[in-house]
């Protein structure tokens, strides 16, 4: 879907309300003039708060098995194919300056494969999903997230794929005194319940738009039902340079008469985690 501008919505009335001459070609055109009864506005642009909501709190279990850990990711014997094939411990990720590390535990009787993860001396099992077809490998870093002084433990797991769909989790892994290893997983509802309630649409002069507090999309597609919109089923998470952490979403419509997704603009947002709560901050729509 193309996308041909975004701006204020505050700058967009105040143009519709001017009356103003035909704009630049970086601008929106002004919408036809009505008379006061006809007149069509776009939606009062609103300051978007934070959204926040609790982790899903997963206690690691002890391993169920002694099991042969490799001691490299270059292994051959431990790929992800012979992981997969050959029932062997698969290593899948590291954070080298934690001496962490992810292991994928041999496919279970149950067609289950737990992720097994060191931290030190720390050994746990956790029943998370992490590979897909496309065999995307989990991610791994380590750093202080909360500012209290304790390194955590950053995973992000690659657990959707397909047409329409990519979908990432991020677990936030805490080490207690006894070194008991503890999973903070971003909860799911800050993206597909709270972020959606935030969207909006307006269709003014046979314009239609997407909208997220004062940022909007024009949207190009004349066939899209304007009461559809969600955030479809992308959810990716990054690690910046500096240690701060962010999601990237969508905003998904669908095609009068059909429930196929339509992503036309992307969301993001900072993440901000302390004390088993996750909060979405700058929040933003391109």
């Amino acid at each position: 879907m193309k996308r041909r501008f975004l701006f204020p919505l505050t700058l967009f009335m105040l143009a519709v309300l001017a009356g103003c001459e035909t704009p630049t070609p970086e601008e929106p055109e002004a919408l036809p003039d009505k008379s006061p009864a006809e007149a069509v506005f776009l939606p009062e642009p609103r300051r978007l708060e934070p959204l926040s909501a609790p982790a899903v709190v997963t206690e690691g279990r002890a391993p169920a098995e002694n099991y042969d850990l490799p001691s490299s990711i270059t292994d051959p014997r431990y790929n992800p194919e012979g992981w997969i094939h050959g029932g062997v411990v698969g290593f899948l990720a590291e954070a080298p300056e934690a001496d962490a590390a992810f292991y994928a535990v041999p496919y279970q009787a149950n067609g289950e494969s737990p992720a097994l993860i060191r931290w030190g001396n720390s050994l746990a099992e956790f029943d998370w999903s992490f590979l897909t077809p496309r065999t995307i490998l989990p991610r791994m870093k380590c750093f202080d997230v909360d500012g209290d002084r304790e390194d955590e433990l950053i995973v992000i797991c690659y657990i959707g794929s397909g047409t329409g769909v990519s979908i990432e989790e991020l677990h936030i892994l805490e080490k207690g005194p006894d070194g008991t290893l503890t999973a903070y997983t971003f909860p799911t509802c800050l993206w597909q319940e709270q972020l959606p309630a935030l969207f909006a649409t307006a269709e003014p002069g046979g314009r239609a738009f997407a909208i997220l507090g004062h940022e909007l999309v024009e949207l190009q597609d004349g066939n899209l039902d304007l009461d559809t919109a969600s955030s479809g089923l992308i959810a990716g998470f990054s690690i910046e340079e500096w240690g701060g952490l962010r999601f990237q979403g969508a905003f998904c419509m669908s095609h009068k008469g059909s429930a196929a997704p339509c992503y036309v603009a992307e969301t993001s947002a900072g993440i901000l985690y302390r004390d088993g709560m996750f909060t979405l901050t700058q929040i933003h729509l391109s």
